[in-house]
């Protein structure tokens, strides 16, 4: 009876801890990754892998079009894919991926010299609860990075977990709540050109003594920032929250079915010449 209880109370512990873990790595999430390969007609048939490591997490072949599909965990959040045909022999190393999304590659084969291209790169992420201290990191600068909620809410950060996003493009859209952060929790997205955030209600919604920051990358190309709330508002600070936003060349938009911006508390908004459109 005494182990029986015992036992009891490891299982209930192991499971916490699987589900609480979150981040790019940790193998707790599946990755789906569908490519195209643009000249697979002059190359044949291509053998695709996915390596971490020396491990490899998964093998396929392309189809007379040149399309190819794997289902993987990560670890580490970074992988390898190696292409193999009769005549070609390469890796791309570096490939960021993270749990629970869907990959879309166009990529290009060159043969002599050997080059890989990856023409575009879209990450399609379910939502992201971030909590107590885990970090969620993903910074690439290839890729569209895609959030379609379905009505449910986009990215929470609690306790003082940080959520950062640096990459080419970010579409979050679909949203019951598009960016949330409360106690000391961070969130950063950066793009080098749009970013667009759209919800149902607040937006960007930040208590206590949480932060969040959106705008242009170190490096921008033709960065943008919309930000829309259709019944509430657009940005909605309390308690000591900051909030930044910082588009290249003051190209911004807020608005909200309320307000574009609602401040209470000692909270800060800085919306660095946004255009602001209260409903």
């Amino acid at each position: 009876m005494r182990n029986s209880a015992v036992l009891s109370i490891l299982v209930t512990v192991l499971s916490f801890f699987i589900i609480s873990g979150c981040g790019n790595g940790g193998g707790s999430g599946n990755i789906l990754l569908n490519g195209t390969i643009t000249n697979s007609a002059q190359l044949g048939t291509i053998t695709v892998t996915v390596l971490e490591g020396n491990t490899r997490l998964g093998r396929t072949t392309t189809d007379s079009g040149g399309n190819f599909s794997l289902r993987f965990r990560s670890f580490t959040g970074s992988v390898i894919l190696r292409f193999e045909s009769d005549t070609f022999n390469a890796e791309r190393p570096n490939i960021t991926v993270t749990d629970d999304s869907t990959i879309v590659m166009n990529i290009t084969l060159q043969q002599s010299p050997t080059v890989i291209t990856i023409n575009s790169w879209q990450v399609f992420q379910d939502p992201l609860f971030i909590r107590n201290e885990s970090q969620f990191s993903f910074i690439e600068s290839l890729v569209d990075f895609i959030m379609d909620a379905n009505g449910g809410d986009c990215l929470i950060g609690t306790g003082a977990s940080s959520i950062t996003i640096r990459v080419k493009s970010i579409d979050i859209s679909e949203c019951r709540e598009g960016v949330r952060t409360q106690d000391s929790a961070s969130v950063v997205l950066e793009a080098d050109e749009g970013i667009s955030l759209s919800s149902n209600r607040d937006a960007v919604i930040t208590l206590n003594e949480s932060f969040v920051t959106i705008g242009q990358t170190s490096n921008p190309v033709s960065n943008s920032v919309l930000i829309e709330s259709f019944n509430q508002n657009g940005i909605n600070a309390a308690g000591n929250s900051t909030v930044i936003i910082d588009p290249q060349n003051n190209n911004c938009s807020i608005s909200g079915g309320r307000r574009a911006v609602n401040i209470s508390g000692t909270a800060t908004v800085d919306t660095d010449g946004c255009t602001l459109s209260d409903g």
